[in-house]
């Protein structure tokens, strides 16, 4: 009777041990779809939502306009999500957006023509993008440092600038780029759509979307596979600047002037974006159409506020609310994964533990 008894318990642990697996296997298949799928169920919520509520939002109108307020943030969450991904992030967007735009406008004042203005805005963004690269990359400072001095800087030194003054009237041809059509639809548009196009072959299609994952996952062991680990945040803090000053650029055609004010908040618009698509703030882990969705996902809030008359002053706020909400979901998503893998680990003892206690008992 004690060996039958025994027999039966050390028979039915193994089995309560397996029930626990499948459960947790059931768990952690649903946070993964989760991340890969929960954002794009819940612009769809969204959109049903403000649709149902207000009269206007599900329109091809209101959809061109959505599109036209996200794009200059999507252009620049493209190389933001790369950098992210790969352990890095860029906080100066803002400040080289109105630098850029400044700089431009300071050229064209001076009457240097339009393809100067433009490559003069461009070299002050991408020489700034360079300072940021070697500042983080060669001589090891903080990311959010330097890029948020960055931020402060750029936009400070624009100031210092323009001394108040704004330069405006730039021309019918430079209007066409930020309030021009393309294939019938709006050229910012069609340049994020572009940008973000180049930036799917990249992510999934090339070895370096691959190498920025593992640098952002485990750089040291990246590095000890022969991975440019250096070379990767680089190249994608200056091609972050370019997106900045693209975006500048966009905005002053469509103001038809060089405001100080351009690019104020793009930083956390951005940062929003990324974070709510499910890229992880530590690196490593992240999908571009989480991204597309998180952008368009901020972009349909703010315009369905606007359609049930909430106060522009509660704009910001919602979306603060969303970067605290993005930022709390990839903490659970860590913690999750580390419990999956410690799971994982512990999983073929206990199955050996279990299968000596069997032949132990029998």
């Amino acid at each position: 009777m004690t060996s039958e008894t025994m027999t039966g318990s050390s028979t039915a642990r193994p089995g309560g041990t397996a029930g626990k697996r499948q459960a947790f296997g059931r768990g952690a298949s649903l946070v993964e779809w989760a991340q890969k799928n929960g954002l794009f169920f819940a612009l769809l919520a969204l959109v049903i939502l403000f649709s149902v509520t207000t009269q206007h939002f599900a329109t091809a109108a209101n959809a061109r306009v959505i599109l036209m307020q996200v794009a200059l943030v999507g252009i620049m969450a493209v190389p933001a999500a790369m950098l992210i991904l790969s352990g890095y992030v860029d906080l100066s967007v803002g400040g080289i957006m109105v630098l850029s735009a400044v700089v431009f406008g300071m050229c064209m004042q001076a009457g240097t023509g339009l393809p100067v203005a433009i490559a003069a805005a461009f070299a002050a963004a991408i020489t700034w993008g360079l300072f940021n690269a070697v500042s983080i990359t060669v001589w090891a400072f903080s990311p959010i440092v330097v890029t948020l001095g960055g931020l402060v800087g750029a936009r400070g030194l624009a100031q210092f600038l323009t001394q108040g003054m704004t330069n405006f009237g730039f021309g019918p041809q430079f209007a066409l780029l930020g309030n021009g059509t393309l294939l019938s639809m709006p050229v910012p548009v069609v340049i994020f759509a572009v940008i973000f196009l180049a930036g799917l072959h990249v992510w999934y299609r090339t070895p370096y979307g691959r190498h920025m994952m593992a640098t952002g996952g485990a750089q040291e062991a990246a590095k000890a596979l022969g991975i440019r680990t250096v070379a990767i945040p680089f190249w994608l803090y200056t091609m972050s600047a370019a997106t900045a000053a693209l975006c500048g650029l966009i905005s002053a055609s469509q103001l038809d002037s060089a405001a100080i004010t351009i690019g104020t908040g793009a930083e956390l618009d951005v940062l929003t974006g990324v974070l709510l698509g499910g890229v992880a703030f530590s690196g490593g882990r992240g999908s571009l159409f989480g991204v597309l969705y998180g952008v368009l996902f901020i972009g349909a809030l703010r315009n369905g506020l606007v359609q049930i008359n909430v106060s522009a002053y509660f704009h910001q706020f919602s979306v603060g609310l969303a970067l605290i909400f993005a930022a709390g979901l990839d903490i659970l998503y860590q913690r999750l994964e580390r419990l999956r893998t410690a799971r994982a680990a512990v999983a073929p003892h206990g199955g050996q533990n279990g299968s000596a206690a069997e032949g132990a008992s029998s």
